[in-house]
């Protein structure tokens, strides 16, 4: 058989799941506008691998709307440490055009490896993700009431956390471990046999679309997937939300967008969909920029702008991680009538995020003989080194008149060998994001950052 494996196999199901993974997936065998192919002794194509017993989604799904997330002082803490970590991130992460990454995802797939990582290689991770001083027990309290309650905040936002670990059946996990992440995460955990990439990666990019609603429907590719993978650790984040407003008087309006100028980094031009409103928004004017804060829905969730003065996004980027999100948020004022100017784009991309984080500080987790991760997996017979080879983040951001439509999907890749103001007349504020600016979506009553970006106008 070939090992030449083109495969986009990701394919909404319903089948009954069964725990045990069969080790040998049936392959069907007909014709497919997609054209991919599988190539065996006979040569006839195979277009499409059914996942016939995909990943479980476990994470909770509210039935009632919760008036705000209710956090305790530590957790507020951690919100305050995941929201700096997200500025220093984005700092990194930045190379001059669009963007668009979840620290939220990121900190969820971290925070689950960590629950199997020891020693020097657990303060790491946990230093990064901004926990050093609460540890990992608070640590997973916290990003279970998150999980719990972010989603139930505001039923009329489609918002959706979700946890799985697909595991290589040759490396079962240790049972203190699984109990973790299922209790604290919700986390499937799935085995399966590693012994064919395509199917495990046909079975994360099927888990990957399912739990973004289609909207990521790809995260890897079948030579992504390393000989030596003993288990992926991956979270997956969905929001999809109408700006406030009601049917008959949306935010935005259609037939008031217009092509009209933005102005590049560079100094030229461009002629982009503007979209225009006017109401009593938040606004902030803080050193060097103006923020701005358009509701979704029911006025939980936020996307805020944080546009420069000057045309200088490098610089903005530059001055955030030593910026408090809280004091921006506190700074918002209802003050004055906003007329705003916003472009509608969409933007994916996909990154490995290894490099960022060895520079934020998660330096031993990628070394092989150096990171801890024995926590995690069961003995073998022959001692064996656990590390993450890859972290991988895939995102897309689309914004419209109707609202906006953002997921991302973040997989850690675990290889394993042996040692070696009313009845006033208003003041008017003009907010016309007419030049690259930085974007955010965050839920209020927790103050979590969810999905952060750039937008250049490229």
């Amino acid at each position: 058989m070939e090992k030449n494996f083109f495969l986009q196999a990701l394919v909404l199901t319903t089948a009954h799941h069964s725990t045990a993974m069969k080790k040998n997936i049936l392959f069907l065998l007909a014709a497919s506008m997609l054209a991919t192919t599988f190539s065996c002794g006979d040569k006839k194509p195979l277009a499409e691998t059914v996942i016939d017993d995909p990943v479980t989604q476990s994470s909770p799904t509210p039935t009632e709307q919760i008036p705000r997330v209710t956090l305790s002082e530590e957790q507020s803490r951690c919100v305050e440490a995941g929201n700096a970590m997200a500025f220093r991130f984005l700092e990194k992460m930045y190379r001059g055009g669009n963007l668009v990454v979840s620290p939220l995802s990121l900190q969820y797939a971290m925070a689950m490896t960590a629950n199997g990582a020891g020693g020097e290689t657990l303060r790491e991770i946990v230093s990064f993700l901004g926990y050093g001083d609460e540890g990992l027990e608070a640590l997973n309290a916290y990003c279970k009431t998150m999980l719990e309650q972010l989603p139930a905040v505001d039923l009329e936002v489609d918002l959706r956390l979700t946890d799985a670990l697909l595991v290589n059946d040759k490396f079962p996990l240790l049972g203190s471990f699984q109990k973790s992440v299922q209790e604290n995460y919700y986390a499937a955990v799935e085995n399966m046999d590693f012994g064919q990439p395509s199917l495990v990666a046909a079975r994360i990019n099927d888990w990957a679309k399912r739990s973004t609603n289609g909207f990521i429907d790809k995260v890897l590719e079948p030579s992504e997937i390393s000989a030596d993978a003993v288990a992926y650790l991956m979270n997956a984040l969905y929001f999809k939300a109408a700006w406030a407003g009601s049917k008959y008087n949306p935010m935005f309006r259609e037939y008031a967008t217009h092509d009209e100028a933005f102005t590049l980094s560079n100094g030229s031009v461009r002629q982009l969909p503007m979209m225009r409103t006017a109401n009593f928004y938040g606004y902030a004017e803080m050193d060097g920029y103006r923020v701005l804060a358009l509701p979704y829905a029911g006025g939980k969730f936020f996307m805020y702008i944080l546009l420069p003065d000057q045309n200088d996004l490098e610089g903005l980027v530059k001055k955030l991680p030593d910026v408090s999100w809280n004091h921006i948020v506190s700074s918002l004022k209802h003050d004055a009538e906003i007329n705003v100017k916003l472009p509608k784009f969409d933007i994916e991309n996909k990154f490995s995020l290894t490099d960022a984080l060895q520079q934020l500080g998660v330096e031993k987790a990628f070394v092989r003989g150096e990171a801890d991760f024995q926590a995690m997996f069961q003995p073998q017979k022959t001692h064996y080194d656990y590390w993450i080879s890859k972290v991988i983040q895939k995102a897309r951001i689309s914004v419209a008149e109707w609202g906006t439509e953002a997921a991302a999907v973040t997989v850690v890749e675990m290889v394993g060998a042996t040692s070696v103001g009313p009845g006033r007349i208003p003041k008017r504020i003009d907010f016309f994001a007419d030049h690259p600016f930085v974007f955010l979506i965050g839920e209020d009553s927790s103050g979590a950052i969810l999905f952060e970006g750039t937008y250049t106008g490229k």
